[in-house]
C-alpha cells in the first residue's frame, strides 16, 4: 500500500489505498478519522456530493443546467423544503455530535482544495461552495425522503388515480383489501390531483442518495462453522450509475477502527462494523407521510391585488375557514427567466399545488414526518453506533432514531444478533387506514403523535439462531400501524428458508445466498398456472424449470412473459367494458417506470383465489391458457439477454460520447429479478433505464477483524482513474474482495 500525497491537511492523518482503491486512513483520534474521511470524500468524490446537495436543495437549473427536467426537478424540491429549517436542526445538535460534523465538514473542504474542480464542474461553470453542517443535514433529509417517502406518495396517488379512472368500486376494494373498506369513494373522485412528475425528473431524483430496498441477515455462533456470529447485508438501489452511491473506507483511530461503506457528503457507515460490532439495514417501508383532503377557497376574489403576488387561499377546520401560510420559492435558472411558486402551508403540512388562481375544491395536503423538529438527530445516531460495545446496546441506540425508518441487522463479537426498527411514525386514529387521502377539515383524522419506542418491531437472539429483513412488512400486530401498502415476502422466504438449511453457516455460504436468484413468487404462481395450461412444450419446459433466474435461463424470460400475459388478460380489460385497469395501465405498472410493487403483490394475492370479481364472469382457467396462447411464438431468449442493462456515468448524458470516452459500459446481464434474493429488477422508460439491485455486498465474521465485499463502481469518480470501476467485475461474477484492518489492533483484557 503507498501513502496518498495528502497537500492540505490541517489535521494528522496518514491514508494508503489497498489494491482495490479502497482507503486506508490511519489517525490519533475518532475526531481525526472523521476529518480525513472528509478529505477522501471530497478527494475521490466532489461531483457527487456538491452536485447532490445542489438538486436536494432545488439550486440545479440555476447552478448545473438549465433542462426542463432539473426546473421539474427544482420545483419539486424547493416545494417539499428539504432545506427548511437547517438552522433550527444543526443548533439543537448536541455538542459531541457538532464537534464530530464539524471536524468532517473541515475535511471535505480540505479535500476539495486538492481535487479542484472536475471535469462535470467545468463544463457546466459549476463553481464549489463551502461545505458545512447545513450540507450535511440537508444530505440527511435527501436520504430521509427519497426512498420511501416517495414511492409511498407515488402509490398513494395512484390508489387514487385508479379511483378516478373509472375502475369498479369492488374491484379495487378486492384487490388492494383492506384499504378501501369503509372508504369514500365520492369524496376521493371529487380531488383534484396534480400532475405526476415527468419520467425524466423520477429518473433523476432515482440518481440521487436513497433507500429502497434491502437485504440483511445475522447467525448466531451456534449456526455458524466458525464459532462466531455473521452477519450480511446488500442495501438496494439504483445502481447503474457511476460513481456508485456508496464509498467504501477503513478508518483505524486509536485503538479501534470502523469500515464499510459510507455516503459522500455524510459522516456515517450505512452498512460497516467495528471491532465488537457490525451492522446492516433494510428499509423498514413504513408510512411517515399522509395525504390530507383540504377543502379550500379564494379568500381575496375581490381583491385588487398584484397577478404576480401569492393569492389568499383558505382551508376549513369544521365550520371554520383560516388562511393558509405562504411561501414564495423562486427557481432560478441559468438561461432563461425565473419561475415563482407559492407554497400553501397549515399545521397539517404542504398543499401539493400552487393554489394560484385555481378554482375553489378539494385539494391535497402531505403530511411528513420529516418537517417535525429534532429529525437532526439522525446523524447522531450512527455516529454514537460506532461506540456500541454490543448488539443490545445498538439496539437501543438506534430506535431512538428519527429518520430514516429503518430494519437495522446486528451482530457482535460476543455472540449476540439482534433487529430493531426506527423511526418516527404517525399514530393514526383507529379508522384511518394511511394509505387513503382522509379529510383535513375533521379534526378526529390528524395524527395523533407518535408510536412508542416499545411498539416498534424487535427481536434479540432468537430460538432459530438468525434474524432476516428484506423489506417485509414487520408489523406483528397486521393492524397496518407501521405499514400501510401490501409488500411481497418473496425474498424473505427465501432468504429464511435458506438460513435454516445451514446447520454450520460459513462466509461462503453467505456470499451465495446474496447471489442466489431462486424466486418464490413463480414456485407459487407456477402452482397456479401450470393446472390451467394444456400439455405442451410450454408447460413441459416450466415444469422442469428450477425457478432460477440465472442469466443463461430461458425459462426465467418464458415465465415473465407468461406473468406479463396473465395479468394483461385478467385485469386489462378496459374500465369503459369491463371495469378493470385496461391493457396499456397495466402493461405500464408491470413493465416500465410505472412498476408498483404494492399491485403486484396484490395481484398475486389474487391469483391464488379460485373465485373473484376480477374474473368478470369469466373462468380463470380459460384466462390463463388464453394468456399461455398469446405468448406461444415469442422466440427464446435468455435472461441476460432480456434484463441487460448499461452502467452510465451520472453527469454524462449523451451515450455516444459516454461510450466513447470510457464512461459508459456496453450492455451486461443483470441476474435475479424484483422476488429474488439479489434483486436485480431492471424498469425501463423511453429513454433511460432505472435499477434496483444490491449497490453493496458486505459479509463479515465477528471471529476475525475483516469483510468481504464488492460494490458495482469504484473509489473515483473519474473516468480517468483505475479505481472509477474496479469492482465491477467482482459485483457482476459474484466474487468478493477482503476489506480488512491493514494494522494489527492492540491486545484486549481478557
Amino acid at each position: 500500500m503507498k501513502p496518498l500525497a495528502i497537500k492540505y491537511a490541517r489535521r494528522a492523518f496518514e491514508a494508503v489505498r489497498d489494491e482495490h482503491g479502497v482507503p486506508h486512513i490511519t489517525a490519533d483520534s475518532w475526531i481525526a478519522a472523521l476529518y480525513a474521511l472528509g478529505y477522501m470524500h471530497a478527494f475521490d468524490r466532489p461531483t457527487q456530493l456538491l452536485f447532490a446537495r445542489v438538486v436536494a436543495g432545488g439550486q440545479s437549473a440555476e447552478l448545473i443546467a438549465d433542462r426542463p427536467e432539473l426546473v421539474e426537478t427544482d420545483l419539486f424540491f424547493r416545494r417539499i423544503g428539504l432545506y427548511r429549517n437547517l438552522d433550527r436542526e444543526v443548533h439543537a445538535l448536541d455538542d459531541e455530535t457538532f464537534r464530530q460534523v464539524t471536524a468532517y465538514c473541515e475535511g471535505v473542504n480540505d479535500g476539495l482544495r486538492q481535487a479542484g474542480r472536475s471535469l462535470p464542474m467545468w463544463a457546466t461553470g459549476f463553481q464549489p461552495q463551502p461545505w458545512n453542517q447545513h450540507a450535511v443535514l440537508l444530505l440527511g433529509n435527501l436520504l430521509n425522503y427519497n426512498g420511501l417517502v416517495v414511492s409511498q406518495q407515488e402509490n398513494e396517488r395512484l390508489l387514487l388515480e385508479l379511483v378516478q379512472s373509472g375502475v369498479r368500486r369492488d374491484l379495487l376494494a378486492e384487490l388492494f383489501e383492506p384499504i378501501f373498506d369503509n372508504a369514500d369513494f365520492d369524496l376521493l373522485e371529487r380531488i383534484k390531483i396534480s400532475n405526476r412528475l415527468s419520467d425524466e425528473a423520477l429518473e433523476l431524483i432515482s440518481d440521487l442518495p436513497r433507500l429502497v430496498g434491502s437485504n440483511a441477515w445475522a447467525v448466531s455462533p451456534k449456526r455458524s462453522a466458525t464459532g462466531h456470529a455473521l452477519l450480511a447485508s446488500d442495501p438496494h438501489l439504483e445502481v447503474n450509475r457511476l460513481p456508485a452511491i456508496w464509498y467504501e473506507a477503513v478508518l483505524h483511530f486509536g485503538d479501534d477502527y470502523v469500515l464499510g461503506a459510507t455516503l459522500p457528503g455524510c459522516p456515517i457507515f450505512a452498512v460497516g462494523r467495528t471491532s465488537r460490532l457490525a451492522w446492516g439495514v433494510t428499509y423498514l417501508k413504513a408510512d411517515t407521510c399522509d395525504f390530507f383532503i383540504e377543502d379550500c377557497r379564494r379568500a381575496d376574489r375581490e381583491a385588487d391585488e398584484s397577478p404576480s403576488g401569492p393569492r389568499r387561499w383558505q382551508y376549513r377546520r369544521e365550520s371554520q375557514w383560516v388562511d393558509f401560510a405562504v411561501r414564495t420559492e423562486e427557481v432560478k435558472r441559468k438561461n432563461g427567466p425565473s419561475q415563482i411558486v407559492h407554497v400553501y402551508e397549515n399545521p397539517q403540512g404542504t398543499v401539493e399545488i400552487d393554489l394560484g388562481d385555481h378554482e375553489d375544491g378539494l385539494y391535497l395536503n402531505t403530511a411528513w414526518t420529516g418537517y417535525s423538529e429534532g429529525v437532526g438527530r439522525s446523524v447522531a445516531t450512527w455516529l454514537e453506533l460506532v461506540g456500541c460495545q454490543n448488539t443490545r446496546c445498538a439496539m437501543d441506540v438506534v430506535a431512538r432514531c428519527p429518520q430514516p425508518t429503518l430494519m437495522w441487522v446486528f451482530a457482535d463479537t460476543e455472540g449476540h444478533i439482534g433487529r430493531q426498527a426506527n423511526g418516527w411514525m404517525p399514530r393514526r386514529p383507529e379508522h384511518v387506514s394511511g394509505a387513503l387521502p382522509i379529510p383535513a377539515w375533521d379534526p378526529a383524522n390528524h395524527w395523533q403523535g407518535w408510536l412508542r419506542v416499545d411498539e416498534l418491531p424487535n427481536e434479540y437472539d432468537p430460538p432459530a439462531g438468525f434474524v432476516s429483513s428484506a423489506n417485509e412488512n414487520p408489523d406483528p400486530t397486521g393492524q397496518g400501524r407501521i405499514v400501510t401498502q401490501r409488500l411481497s415476502n418473496y425474498r424473505k422466504r427465501r432468504i429464511e428458508a435458506r438460513l435454516a438449511e445451514l446447520p454450520h453457516a460459513t462466509v461462503v455460504d453467505m456470499q451465495a445466498l446474496q447471489y442466489d436468484v431462486v424466486s418464490t413468487q413463480a414456485q407459487d404462481l407456477l402452482q397456479v398456472f401450470l393446472p390451467c395450461l394444456e400439455e405442451s412444450e410450454l408447460k413441459r419446459r416450466l415444469s422442469a424449470w428450477d425457478c432460477s433466474y440465472a442469466p443463461s435461463s430461458l425459462e426465467a424470460t418464458l415465465f415473465t412473459h407468461l406473468y406479463r400475459a396473465v395479468l394483461v388478460e385478467i385485469f386489462g380489460q378496459d374500465t369503459t367494458h369491463g371495469g378493470g385497469l385496461g391493457w396499456r395501465r397495466m402493461v405500464y405498472l408491470v413493465s416500465r417506470m410505472g412498476f408498483s410493487m404494492m399491485v403486484v403483490a396484490s395481484i398475486d394475492r389474487l391469483l391464488k383465489k379460485e373465485s373473484s370479481r376480477w374474473w368478470l364472469g369469466r373462468d380463470k382457467h380459460d384466462l390463463i391458457r388464453r394468456a399461455a396462447e398469446r405468448i406461444a411464438d415469442i422466440p427464446d431468449q435468455s435472461w441476460g439477454v432480456f434484463n441487460a442493462f448499461k452502467f452510465t456515468n451520472r453527469f454524462i448524458e449523451s451515450q455516444f460520447v459516454g461510450r466513447a470516452l470510457g464512461f459508459h459500459t456496453s450492455e451486461l446481464p443483470m441476474r435475479g429479478c424484483h422476488a429474488t434474493p439479489f434483486q436485480g429488477h431492471l424498469l425501463r422508460s423511453a429513454k433511460r433505464e432505472t435499477t434496483f439491485a444490491p449497490s453493496y455486498h458486505f459479509v463479515t465474521d465477528l471471529g476475525t477483524h475483516e469483510a468481504r465485499t464488492n460494490l458495482p463502481g469504484g473509489p473515483s469518480e473519474s473516468w480517468l482513474s483505475r479505481w472509477y470501476k474496479i469492482d465491477i467485475p467482482l459485483w457482476l461474477e459474484g466474487r468478493y474482495k477482503l476489506l480488512r484492518v491493514a494494522r494489527p489492533l492492540p491486545a484486549k483484557d481478557g
